[in-house]
């Protein structure tokens, strides 16, 4: 929805998400959005430096857009993570971390496509090593992608950071890695 200039991807009718997971990505994802205008070269991560936002560490990814007999095709690669400041609850904490990630068509505001990452357990920098292959034309879509402690079986899942790639931004004819900032906004981090 667009209110002025907020932009929030909380729409998931689509999708059919479950109780814990609407709990969790509920908080407003992004305030604004580049229309194009915007001067963000290669995979430089949206700038997300607000007062309110808190850098919660780093995701490295790869992007590349191949062609195939059927079309063009989004290769996504979730690599690792790291410098992650949450406090977890105890400084001996090992968490259970995954990304989950979703891409969405700006022109409707909706998320298409959702995916996740296993689960690395006991790890507070995680290599995932994950490729994700989409059928589509990268051009109006970007990446929304959440960094999440798996709480276990009778604990909750929590928000880490999340990171958010422009794909009209990226030069993607070739294999392109780079590290984008995990942010936190106050109101996931308040209680």
């Amino acid at each position: 929805m667009i209110d002025g200039d907020a932009y929030t991807l909380d729409s998931e009718e689509n999708l059919g998400t479950n109780a814990v997971d609407s709990a969790i990505f509920q908080v407003p994802q992004l305030k604004n959005i580049p229309n194009g205008t915007d001067k963000i070269r290669g995979l430089e991560s949206l700038n997300l430096s607000d007062s309110e936002d808190k850098m919660m560490g780093e995701i490295k990814v790869a992007l590349k857009k191949e062609m195939k007999t059927e079309g063009e095709q989004l290769v996504l690669e979730i690599l690792q993570c790291r410098n992650i400041t949450y406090k977890f609850k105890s400084p001996d904490h090992l968490p259970d971390l995954y990304v989950k990630l979703y891409v969405v068509n700006v022109a409707t505001q909706k998320k298409i496509i959702k995916k996740k990452t296993r689960v690395c357990r006991h790890d507070r920098e995680p290599s995932f090593n994950e490729t994700f292959r989409f059928n589509l034309n990268p051009v109006g879509h970007s990446i929304q992608m959440f960094l999440v402690s798996n709480g276990g079986k009778f604990m909750k899942k929590t928000l880490i950071g999340e990171a958010y790639i422009w794909l009209d931004k990226v030069d993607m004819r070739k294999r392109a890695v780079s590290w984008h900032k995990l942010v936190a906004t106050t109101s996931q981090t308040q209680p």
